[in-house]
């Protein structure tokens, strides 16, 4: 559905003041206890060494996966169709079943979720399961470039098929959707709802019917099994649907963010959460207190995702792992009570909630977003949530909550510290940043570093050039280097071999970001690194250790564009087809690419498709053509640096032969 203006902004605005004042009537009500049900699940302290982690208890993970995590960098409809296209390309290279980790933000997680679930069903039946239909095949430069225009004039592409990724990716026209979700009452799980009926609809992954419940979802069958024999008498678990990881797939790790405030949200008001198949949580323990004396206590720990969203009644023994009694919560928006159902159209939500941090960021709509724009859930933990009469609970005493919950790209958009904290040997960044490297900022990150003076100075306030050596590869990868402005608690990463001159040491951090940029820079956006990791430095949970990590930086490669330019020039294309071919890839005439400006958003010039806005007129839907290059050129680029990554992890102990 096209977001035409004015007149779409109109209906949406009339429907979101009826949906807010809706809202605001329903989000004190109380439920009577006679409605009350209880449940168990499983719940575990953060566990301080990667080898503690409950998905390492199952030797399909621990013993048959090595120490090999990938982790897909978050970007909306850039970020889903770069990861369909490096999955292929795993699986082709036959890398895909020595992953033991795989770790998506936002879009990155919208295909790796589907991706992961993806049921193992006949023939006959209505859902979509075919591997080879959801991966697609992967082109070369030639074949993409003689395709692009058949996919622009085709009604029915064969690549954007139904049970494609590729053709659920470019169904993403969310707002119209969002909009319906406000009009059934979905509220706070509007965003939800539509992402749910894009990415995961097509193969059976999301509500089927309006009135059913949110479905669950879980790991192994043996765990589907278990909740279901554990909670008998539980009338919603016995009517939902609990999804489980059908196929042998790496251990999917998905980021999000718990915000202790609704509006105007600071670096030190959010915390990364992990959501997994088995088990979804807040690593650190949070103590929050408002200004007026009510405290919050939660995190530390992960409740079995199907018991996420719920409020703990009986903590269970004290221990490692225990077994939490969990209630529906007393106060809450109940229009839909089946709503409470953690689902995994609401992981992917949460994962890529920047449209809503956006809108609640601008002062002038912050009040209307904040009465239902984040996704909003209950956060059980291993301390009991005293039941109250009224929504406010007197000074001091901590209560039942339902938390804010964000983008994860606003944390760790890289998804790179869920693979630290597990201590993984072997780490693959797929960085599918919307900003190209930038030659000259990297340029003038060193030239500011070299006028510094070698006494301890803070090098933001003494040099205005030093944000250059933030912005040179875009706020993500430097976060783990350096605090920034946006980004505080993920600082922790050297290289082994320091690059700092003598008497530098108060600007290491900035030394060690300017020697991976440039190495991007000069090896065709490649990096591969010995690093040491200290999670002191962030106050992150964990332990320290020595990783291999090879980031790969999205950019458009000269061969490829080369390749792409020759086999239309030698086709003889007509005129059509050839603006079809420049459109898709931001070519000139000349078939060569056009230097575009940093726009955030907006497009960079392929493959930096803009995170939203990319194609005029659409919050997130992007341009079947786009979309499918793209996939075929993330694919590519994978496999020309194979080699050279294969070669990094063999030197640090990967056995490919395994």
């Amino acid at each position: 559905m096209r977001n035409s203006l004015p007149r779409r902004l109109t209906s949406a605005l009339i429907v979101f003041l009826a949906a807010t004042a809706l809202s605001a009537c329903t989000i004190h009500s109380r439920v009577e206890d006679t409605t009350t049900s209880f449940f168990v699940a499983q719940y575990w302290k953060t566990p301080l060494s990667g080898l503690d982690y409950p998905e390492m208890a199952d030797n399909a993970i621990s013993k048959h996966r090595q120490s090999f995590g990938v982790a897909f960098q978050g970007g909306g409809n850039r970020a889903a169709p770069a990861a369909l296209g490096q999955l292929r390309a795993l699986h082709d290279l036959g890398w895909i079943d020595k992953v033991r980790y795989i770790s998506a933000i936002s879009g990155g997680s919208w295909t790796a979720i589907p991706y992961t679930f993806l049921k193992n069903c006949p023939a006959e039946s209505d859902v979509h399961c075919d591997q080879s239909t959801f991966l697609g095949v992967s082109k070369s430069p030639e074949e993409v470039a003689l395709r692009l225009p058949g996919i622009v004039t085709e009604k029915n592409p064969v690549e954007f098929a139904p049970g494609s990724m590729l053709g659920a990716i470019a169904d993403g026209a969310v707002t119209g959707k969002v909009i319906n979700a406000w009009t059934q009452g979905r509220f706070d799980e509007s965003f939800s709802n539509a992402l749910g009926e894009i990415y995961l609809r097509p193969f059976g992954l999301s509500r089927s019917k309006r009135n059913d419940p949110d479905s669950l979802f879980t790991w192994r069958k043996t765990d589907r099994d278990r909740i279901r024999r554990e909670n008998r008498g539980n009338e919603r678990i016995a009517r939902s649907t609990i999804h489980y990881v059908e196929r042998k797939r790496p251990y999917l790790i998905v980021g999000g963010v718990v915000l202790t405030r609704r509006t105007l949200v600071e670096p030190d008001g959010k915390f990364r959460m992990e959501m997994t198949p088995l088990y979804t949580g807040i690593p650190r323990k949070i103590d929050y207190e408002t200004r007026n004396g009510t405290k919050f206590e939660f995190g530390g720990g992960f409740v079995e995702s199907f018991g996420y969203d719920y409020v703990t009644e009986d903590p269970g023994l004290a221990g490692p792992m225990r077994t939490l009694k969990l209630r529906d919560p007393l106060w809450g928006n109940r229009s839909d009570q089946d709503r409470l159902n953690f689902s995994l159209a609401n992981m992917a939500a949460v994962s890529g909630a920047a449209p809503v941090e956006t809108a609640v960021s601008i002062r002038a709509l912050r009040f209307l977003a904040a009465n239902f724009g984040f996704p909003e859930h209950f956060v059980p933990g291993d301390r009991r949530s005293p039941r109250q009469s009224f929504v406010s609970a007197p000074a001091g005493e901590i209560y039942e909550k339902e938390w804010a919950h964000g983008d994860g790209g606003h944390e760790d958009n890289l998804g790179l510290a869920p693979l630290l904290a597990r201590q993984v040997e072997n780490i693959l960044v797929l960085a599918n940043s919307v900003y190209p490297l930038n030659a000259q900022m990297i340029e003038d990150c060193k030239a500011a570093l070299d006028r510094l003076r070698p006494e301890p100075q803070d090098p933001e306030k003494l040099d205005s050039g030093m944000q250059n050596c933030i912005r040179m590869i875009g706020g993500d990868i430097p976060s783990f280097f350096v605090r920034t402005r946006n980004h505080i608690h993920n600082v922790g990463l050297k290289l082994a071999d320091s690059p700092t001159p003598a008497g530098r040491n108060e600007l290491d951090g900035y030394y060690h970001l300017l020697h991976v940029a440039q190495e991007l820079r000069d090896n065709n956006r490649l990096s591969c690194n010995r690093y040491v990791y200290d999670p002191g430095d962030a106050g992150a949970v964990g332990r320290s250790y020595a990783p291999r990590i090879c980031i790969l930086y999205l950019g458009l490669d000269g061969e490829w564009a080369e390749r792409v330019r020759t086999a239309a020039r030698n086709a003889g294309m007509s005129k059509r087809d050839i603006r079809a071919i420049r459109n898709a890839l931001d070519l000139d005439e000349d078939l060569r690419p056009v230097d575009k400006k940093r726009r955030g958003v907006g497009s960079n010039g392929f493959p930096h498709l803009g995170t939203f806005f990319d194609q005029p007129g659409f919050l997130i839907k992007t341009d079947p053509a786009r979309l499918y290059a793209l996939y075929n050129y993330t694919a590519w680029a994978l496999k020309k640096h194979s080699g050279n990554i294969k070669n990094a992890f063999a030197n640090n102990g990967l056995d490919w032969s395994r």
